[in-house]
Formats: C-alpha cells, sequence, structure tokens
C-alpha cells in the first residue's frame, strides 16, 4: 500500500509539473509568435555574428586602427549587446508563458532589463553622432582634422558615450517606482508620458537633429569639391568621363547617408509614436493590435543589425580585411575545398597607391573617407 501511494503521489506531482508547463496556443498565436520571434532570431542571428566580425576585424589587422575606425568597433560592442540584452527583454512578453513572463516581469528584474536596453540604445545613437562629427571635421576642417581627431580624443570621447548613456539611464529608469504594480516588463505598461518625452528629446530628436545638420553640409561641401576635383582632372588629362566619376562617387555618399538617416528615423519614429499613443489613450489599459506592437520593436532592434552593414560593410579596407580573414577561416575548417586568395591586378594595384597617395597628401582627410572614392 505504501509503494502504491508513493506512486500515485509520484504521479500526481508529475502531472502537476507538466500541466503548470502546459501553453494553450490557438492557430493564431502560433501565427504570431512566429512572425514575432522567428524575425527576431534571424536578425539576432546577424546582429551578434555581424559585429563580432568587426570588433576582431580592427582589433586584428593594425591597418584599421584608425581614430574613425575605433568610433565603428565601439559602435559594433554596443550593437552586440543589444543583440543579447533586447530579446531577452522581448521574450519577457511572452504572456502565455507565465512561467517566463511573471519571472522576468518582476520589478526588480524588469527595471535592470530596461535601463539597460535603453542605455544601449542611446550609446548607439550617439556612436552614430560622433562619427558623423569625424567626418565633418574631416571636411569642413581637414587641416586641423589630425589635431582634433586623435586616438586619446577618440578613446576620451567613447567613454564618455558610454559613461553618459549608462549614468542616464540609471537615474531615469532604476530610480522609478512604478504607479501600479508590474506584471509585464513592457515599457509602454510602466513609464508614464513625461519618460517617453524624455526619450524622444535625447534618443530621437536631438541625435536626428545634430546629425542631419552636419550632413548637409557635409553634402554641400563635398560636392563643391567634387566639382572642383573634376574640372581640374579634365582640363589637365582632357578626359570628361573623370568628371562623371567624381560626381558619381559623390550622389553614390548622398545616397548613403540618405539610407543612413533614413534607417535611423525609420527605427525610432514608429516606436516613440506607439509610446505616446499606448500611455496617453483614454481607455487605459489600452489596447493595441499585437502585430503592431511587435512590428515598431522589430524596427528598433533593426537599426542595430544593418549598422555594422552600412558603416564597415561598405568601406573597401573593411571588406578586404574580413574576406580574408574568413577565407583562412574557411581553408582551416574545409581544407578539401580550399578557396585561393585573389590576386591584386595592376588597376587594383593603381588604385590604392593612389588612394595612399591623396591620403598622405592631404594628411587630415581620413581614410575612410578615401576608401569610399576608391570603390
Amino acid at each position: 500500500m505504501n509503494l502504491t501511494s508513493i506512486g500515485n503521489n509520484s504521479l500526481s506531482s508529475s502531472d502537476n509539473i507538466s500541466t503548470s508547463f502546459h501553453v494553450t496556443l490557438s492557430q493564431g498565436d502560433i501565427v504570431f509568435f512566429i512572425y514575432y520571434y522567428g524575425i527576431f532570431g534571424l536578425l539576432t542571428c546577424i546582429n551578434i555574428p555581424g559585429n563580432l566580425i568587426v570588433v576582431l576585424t580592427v582589433l586584428k589587422h593594425h591597418q584599421l586602427r584608425q581614430p574613425c575606425n575605433y568610433y565603428i568597433a565601439s559602435l559594433a560592442v554596443s550593437d552586440f549587446l543589444i543583440g543579447i540584452v533586447y530579446p531577452i527583454y522581448n521574450i519577457s512578453h511572452l504572456e502565455k508563458v507565465r512561467e517566463i513572463s511573471e519571472k522576468l516581469g518582476n520589478w526588480s528584474v524588469c527595471r535592470v532589463i530596461v535601463c539597460e536596453v535603453l542605455a544601449l540604445e542611446i550609446g548607439s545613437s550617439y556612436h552614430l553622432v560622433a562619427i558623423t562629427v569625424t567626418r565633418y571635421i574631416a571636411i569642413v576642417y581637414p587641416l586641423r582634422y589630425h589635431i582634433w581627431v586623435t586616438t586619446k580624443t577618440t578613446t576620451i570621447a567613447i567613454a564618455v558615450i558610454w559613461i553618459l548613456s549608462q549614468g542616464s539611464s540609471l537615474i531615469m529608469y532604476t530610480m522609478y517606482e512604478p504607479e501600479r504594480p508590474v506584471k509585464l516588463c513592457r515599457y509602454e505598461l510602466i513609464f508614464p508620458v513625461t519618460h517617453v518625452i524624455i526619450l524622444l528629446v535625447i534618443q530621437l530628436f536631438i541625435p536626428l537633429a545634430v546629425m542631419l545638420a552636419l550632413y548637409v553640409k557635409i553634402a554641400r561641401i563635398a560636392r563643391q569639391q567634387a566639382k572642383v576635383i573634376a574640372i581640374q582632372q579634365a582640363c589637365i588629362i582632357g578626359n570628361v568621363g573623370s568628371k562623371n566619376g567624381i560626381i558619381k562617387n559623390e550622389l553614390k555618399s548622398t545616397v548613403m547617408v540618405s539610407l543612413l538617416l533614413g534607417c535611423f528615423t525609420l527605427s525610432w519614429t514608429p516606436m516613440i509614436i506607439f509610446f505616446f499613443y499606448t500611455i496617453t489613450c483614454s481607455n487605459q489599459p489600452c489596447t493595441t493590435n499585437r502585430y503592431v506592437r511587435a512590428t515598431v520593436r522589430i524596427l528598433l532592434y533593426l537599426n542595430s543589425s544593418v549598422n555594422v552593414f552600412i558603416y564597415a560593410g561598405r568601406l573597401t579596407e573593411f571588406r578586404k580585411r574580413i574576406k580574408a580573414d574568413m577565407s583562412r577561416c574557411f581553408n582551416k575548417c574545409f581544407p578539401i575545398w580550399r578557396v585561393k586568395p585573389l590576386k591584386k591586378t595592376n588597376t587594383e594595384m593603381n588604385l590604392v597607391s593612389s588612394s595612399l597617395s591623396r591620403i598622405t597628401l592631404n594628411g587630415p582627410m581620413d581614410a575612410t573617407l578615401e576608401t569610399e572614392h576608391v570603390s
């Protein structure tokens, strides 16, 4: 009898454990989870390896250790950490799985997650501002570039970005106590509209205004310089095609600038609008379409995933080093399908040598800017 009772008790306890983790999902829930967390998983698979490759490439190759590339490496570190923390924050939104949502929804845990997510997002935005400022100095004040933009000043600027982003987020979010109990770790369910306004100013308005103002002036001056160089080359060489080639490169840079600003605006504007609407709507708690809620968060996460391709992937030196490292790694892992390194042609060698000569003569023109013309 005792064995039977023990067996029955063990069976009942196992049934309780299994039923406590049992989740009933409708077909609509399954489709939504595939959309929401499927895209998040895909972006994470792009974000973490991509940003890690950029950081390792800068650390490994001495030629890439330049002030502007330090900003790109620091940006990659920030986006890499976002690729770890932000998915955890979104996993906490699994209302159907109470074992996850209740533990991560605990305010002591949620406070840390929200604080770190927003600190990393703020830091990522101001890294973009710092990169814009360095390019602005290189174009507008070329003779002072090597005086103002050095390894020391770059290190100080990066440290200031990290300290201020972490500090401001700690002040805004860790010291705040919710007015009502926190059951789900979602920003719009916890913080008042005052925090959204502060986030709008710090995260969107200031970085976007600074980058837009500087990039407009950069584009105008770069276009003027391109026309002057094109006229000089046309007069010396007598080749009208060289003028068209330089103007084409400048148009390409202008399109890239538009892409940068567009990605940043597209990532943050829907999220800020969503926060305002959800927090200020008359019917509280406000009900919003879950696909809208998921989409605005996917767009925000997308910004951290594409930064690496926009900033590092388009630079010739970065691409060359990354391709060489990947080929070397592939050859070690799969020696049977060994990839032979491509030999440089005479044309490529001439382009590289002319680029290096322009960097030497111009001095302050960052190699990052010069390689754009090579590509």
